[in-house]
């Protein structure tokens, strides 16, 4: 048989399909192939207080950057591997368990909402405070010099889930609804539902529902926004789940997974749809997490379980430059990306005690030394922050099967091209007469040579692929020669 290139976790489709994975784990899509999934790298710092309830980094307008992590009645900043509180002078917060912090950035004002207290604001630097007037806010967001709020709650129309505010123009102070200062309110009914997450695409604001998405576009006095909404019943389960790419945003929904582009609606994942939907738990898909990697152009989902109700301990991983999947599942509180301080030799001593326990797959150029870089990064249950850039750990890859309905073959080698070779690794085949047959595995075969040595006749064959630490695989050879037919 023909190299045959992988192309990612794909359960729903034919399993006969050339390439596909029938299952993996800790495997994620690569520039190149496959390879295995980063293993987490601590940052140094001690575990919060108490549960992480979200986490943003914040850009200033000098390039630098502020981090943050919000318990359920506290903030803290990250700086120099240690947390300093940063909660409101005045009080501790009064959120509820499922209150989630979300950060945004006005200029060099850092923002944070948490559905309970009035919005907080820091300029700089330095502990947050109320913005007196302004309203208590499950999401916020900032546009062109809008600060937006969503699903808010104040004096004047009390809990309003369905309600969106904007600032004054440039006045993130100022939210008394006014048609000179631009400041305005209203509600988005036409869609039932709250509303879920508010992100900025280019010049417009797109707030998602549940099951719709409404379009907010700047028209200035005296409605100050115009809305419209999407054709279809394609929502958002939360805003963290809205992934902006810049020019489109990628998101979870509770239906699937989809990109929006400011005009379409395109669903993306067909690949894993049936399979996720029969594994995450609906009742709490609202506390999923997604962080992106940039660089490599990579969405994970965490997303909640039946086997792991409220907690995200599975996780879809897709590289939206190929428009593949992969797997990387653990349990966390939070994601986000974090502001690397870069590691020091003055501070080597406190992360690593001897040289050799420095992980071993980190590059020169990798964000691990570098002050100021961002590194995706999670929470985990502890609530200890950990980036997604460390070794590798154990990893899986089951291939499709490979044969013919008609045609017996014999499997005699299989043989991985790997662009980063594992240390050791093992195959474990396994095969069957038809492809509605129930699979028999064999015992597992020891990499030798770069290859595994099988021997087996069968209509269909299957290989599971393990190992530890890197590993980068572009596709499978397999040895397979006509054995009859039966």
């Amino acid at each position: 048989m023909a190299f045959v290139p992988l192309s990612g976790f794909a359960p729903d489709q034919d399993p006969a399909t050339p390439g596909l994975l029938t299952d993996c784990s800790a495997v994620i899509p690569s520039t190149r192939g496959l390879e295995a999934a980063p293993g987490l790298l601590t940052q140094g710092y001690a575990a919060l207080a108490a549960k992480c309830l979200g986490a943003a980094a914040c850009r200033l307008l000098n390039n630098t950057t502020r981090f943050f992590a919000g318990t359920q009645i506290k903030l803290y900043e990250g700086s120099g591997g240690s947390w300093s509180e940063v909660t409101r002078a005045a009080s501790d917060y009064t959120g509820g368990v499922e209150s989630l912090w979300r950060f945004a950035q006005f200029g060099n004002v850092s923002l944070a909402a948490n559905t309970t207290n009035l919005i907080q604001f820091s300029v700089a630097s330095g502990v947050f405070a109320d913005i007196a007037g302004a309203p208590a806010a499950r999401i916020i967001e900032t546009v062109d010099q809008f600060v937006m709020a969503f699903a808010t709650n104040e004096a004047t129309y009390g809990d309003s889930p369905d309600r969106w505010w904007c600032s004054a123009i440039s006045d993130y102070t100022n939210w008394t609804p006014s048609i000179a200062t631009q400041c305005a309110t209203g509600r988005l009914t036409s869609i039932p539902g709250p509303i879920r997450a508010g992100r900025r695409l280019g010049h417009t604001i797109v707030a998602y529902k549940g099951r719709g998405i409404v379009l907010g576009t700047y028209t200035g006095p005296p409605y100050v926004w115009s809305w419209n909404d999407l054709p279809g019943d394609i929502g958002a389960v939360n805003q963290e789940c809205v992934v902006s790419l810049g020019t489109a945003h990628v998101f979870m929904s509770p239906v699937g997974f989809f990109l929006f582009d400011g005009a379409n609606v395109k669903e993306i994942g067909t690949q894993v749809k049936t399979w996720w939907l029969a594994r995450v738990d609906q009742p709490y898909i609202h506390l999923s997490k997604a962080v992106h990697v940039w660089d490599k152009g990579l969405i994970y989902f965490y997303y909640p379980t039946a086997g792991s109700p409220g907690i995200p301990a599975e996780c879809l991983v897709y590289n939206y430059r190929k428009d593949q999947w992969g797997r990387d599942d653990r349990a966390i509180e939070a994601a986000a990306e974090f502001v690397s301080g870069g590691v020091t030799y003055h501070g080597l001593g406190s992360l690593y005690t001897t040289y050799d326990d420095l992980p071993t797959t980190i590059t020169y150029d990798s964000p691990f030394w570098t002050a100021g870089s961002l590194v995706p990064s999670v929470f985990d249950t502890a609530h200890v922050l950990y980036g997604l850039n460390g070794t590798p750990g154990n990893w899986s890859l089951t291939s499709g099967d490979y044969g013919d309905d008609q045609q017996i073959s014999r499997l005699s080698r299989v043989r991985p091209r790997f662009v980063t070779k594992p240390s050791s690794a093992q195959l474990t085949p396994s095969y069957r007469m038809a492809l509605g047959d129930t699979l028999i595995a064999l015992p597992a075969v020891s990499m030798k040579r770069s290859r595994f040595d099988v021997i087996r006749a069968a209509r269909w064959h299957r290989a599971r692929l393990s190992g530890t630490g890197a590993m980068e695989i572009t596709g499978i050879d397999a040895d397979m020669a006509g054995a009859g037919r039966e």
